[in-house]
């Protein structure tokens, strides 16, 4: 086969002669030529992204992928935005309605949007290249909206515990007046009134004054709904002599300047039992009843909760089986 030779003039000969090429010249010419191609290209590659904008098909791959990824996680932002929107109005009827129903304490707001988990809980996910931080976010609101739904869950299950106890709850709810509402009449009303004793502010009145006709203390006072006592109380001010009873979902009753009690702290009593008699103690101008009706530590206007026209014989239907005891 033809090889290419290289030949020398021998100027004192006049001849030529092949020239020996030795191998160190042959590696320093392939390392020339090396280096010179790798800067071609280098060169031939700036041009190609640099200067007319184009892209490697390696680019292009990742961009194609990269792009996909992206429009999964915005799917998966927009399913997280309507399960958000859903639990927030189960939230919302939990609170305002289920458990308002029931008298249950709403949950407040920082518990359920309390943050999730420490702060490297993610970390994990930073480390293994995340650096845009859209799976993280993802993965973090897939855990709140996790950690909302379980605490959602538990509370339905207090109200399902609590909506089986709907017909006790009907007992419960101080449904009728505190005394016969023949021998008593008005003596104020619940809302802001002038202090009837030392006339000098105007404040609010939390309940209802109710009044013997007769003028006499003495008159029974009954519990109007199942409960316990919680308190009785012997003060020479204020409410003076009185009676608060907890009727558990919320409601609590209060008998206030009273002539005696005929009930004890921790005694279970049942809608229509004498507990008291009306007397003119504490912060009083005159014998009457001073009821209040309190629900989630609030005080209400008693008059929403009982029948004010009930009649005489119903009334007495209903603290004759109350002071019957439990059939």
């Amino acid at each position: 086969m033809y090889k290419s030779k290289r030949y020398k003039f021998d100027n004192e000969t006049l001849d030529c002669h092949e020239m020996t090429v030795p191998l160190y010249g042959k590696i320093l010419k392939a390392a020339v030529l090396f280096v010179l191609s790798v800067c071609a290209f280098v060169f031939y590659l700036y041009l190609f992204t640099n200067v007319f904008g184009l892209k490697t098909p390696k680019t292009l791959v990742v961009e194609r992928n990269l792009n996909e990824w992206h429009s999964k996680l915005d799917m998966l932002g927009l399913r997280f935005d309507k399960a958000e929107a859903a639990l927030a109005d189960l939230e919302m009827r939990d609170n305002i309605i289920y458990r308002s129903i029931f008298g249950m304490e709403q949950i407040p707001s920082d518990v359920r949007n309390a943050g999730y988990g420490g702060v490297d809980r993610y970390s994990y996910l930073r480390d293994g290249g995340d650096y845009s931080g859209l799976l993280t976010s993802a993965v973090e609101r897939i855990d709140i909206l996790y950690k909302k739904a379980y605490l959602q869950s538990k509370s339905f299950d207090q109200v399902s515990i609590y909506s089986e106890r709907a017909g006790e709850m009907a007992l419960c709810v101080p449904t009728i007046p505190p005394v016969n509402m023949e021998h008593v009449r008005y003596a104020s009303g619940y809302g802001m009134r002038l202090d009837p004793v030392y006339k000098d502010r105007v404040r609010l009145h939390a309940g209802v004054d109710l009044s013997p006709r007769n003028g006499k203390e003495g008159e029974p006072v009954y519990v109007t709904g199942d409960g316990v006592v919680e308190r009785v109380v012997r003060s020479r001010y204020g409410y003076g002599n009185y009676v608060l009873v907890d009727h558990g979902f919320g409601y609590k009753t209060r008998y206030a300047h009273l002539r005696e009690a005929s009930v004890v702290p921790g005694q279970q009593v049942r809608r229509g039992e004498m507990i008291a008699f009306m007397g003119n103690t504490g912060h009083s101008n005159g014998t009457h009843l001073h009821y209040e009706v309190i629900y989630m530590n609030k005080t209400v206007n008693p008059v929403n909760y009982y029948n004010q026209d009930i009649s005489p014989e119903d009334y007495e239907a209903i603290i004759s089986t109350g002071n019957g005891g439990h059939e």
